[in-house]
Order: C-alpha cells, then sequence, then structure tokens
C-alpha cells in the first residue's frame, strides 16, 4: 500500500514538472499581431480635396480624438492618405486567444480634430482586413466617412 502512494506520488510529480516545463516553453515565444485594419482614404470638405491634413491612427479604447495615436499620415493635393496596420509583438501566448481591438482614425484639420472612423473587433490572431474610407467633412460630424471593405 504504502508502495502504491509513492508510486502515485512521483507520477503526479513528474506528469507538474512536465506540464510546468511545457507552458514555460510556450510562454516565451514571441508574436507580432496586427491590432488594426490598413487604412487608405480620401479626405475633402464639400467635394474640395483637403492638402497636407494631418491623420492620425490611434488603437487606445476611447481615444476619440486621437491624442494618445500610434500612426499618422497627412493627405496629399487629391486628398489621399494611408495608414499601415499597427502591429504589437506580444512575449506570451494568451490562454485564451480572443482579445478586444479597439481603433479610431482621426484629422487635425483647420486646427480642429475630427473623429473620421472608430470601430472595434472582439476575436482571435489578427485584424486582417484593410478600410477604405471616403471622408467629407462637410457631413455630419456623426459620420463624416463611409467605409468600405
Amino acid at each position: 500500500m504504502r508502495r502504491d502512494k509513492t508510486m502515485f506520488a512521483k507520477i503526479i510529480f513528474i506528469l507538474t514538472f512536465a506540464f510546468t516545463f511545457i507552458l514555460t516553453g510556450c510562454s516565451f515565444t514571441t508574436q507580432n499581431r496586427s491590432v488594426s485594419p490598413h487604412f487608405n482614404g480620401v479626405l475633402k470638405f464639400a467635394d474640395n480635396s483637403i492638402n497636407n491634413a494631418k491623420i492620425m491612427l490611434s488603437i487606445v479604447p476611447g481615444d476619440k480624438l486621437c491624442l494618445k495615436a500610434k500612426k499618422f499620415s497627412s493627405t496629399n493635393e487629391q486628398g489621399q492618405f494611408s495608414l499601415k496596420a499597427i502591429i504589437e509583438e506580444y512575449t506570451y501566448t494568451p490562454f485564451v486567444n480572443y482579445e478586444l481591438d479597439e481603433w479610431t482614425v482621426c484629422t487635425n484639420y483647420n486646427e480642429q480634430i475630427y473623429t473620421l472612423y472608430s470601430n472595434n473587433r472582439y476575436g482571435s490572431g489578427n485584424v486582417a482586413s484593410s478600410v477604405y474610407l471616403e471622408c467629407d467633412l462637410a457631413r455630419s460630424v456623426n459620420k463624416p466617412c463611409i467605409a468600405s471593405h
């Protein structure tokens, strides 16, 4: 009887050690993940292209004015802009691989900040889409852009 308990304790010890070793090994891997879409678009005011307007991309939750933006771009003479996706490096593998990703695109035009587009996604892996924004600041402040994928 005592021998069975000793053998059981050894098996539990070995399994615990192996499980810990496997989890530790997995947690040291790094993973790059895009946490926002890639944005292309055009910015206008009453159908007139806006040149040299600052475009900002924020992934901070609730940052509707892009005060903590991580990516920046400017419009060209035709009002076109492009913002590459934000990619973050994770030094762990999440146990549950679902994340809430949020993003906001803003512009600074005539010393006023406009929120152009805001969205989120709850899921796993990369935010793999690209979004095209057709924006006109003469439209409603609540929805100055028409988004297409």
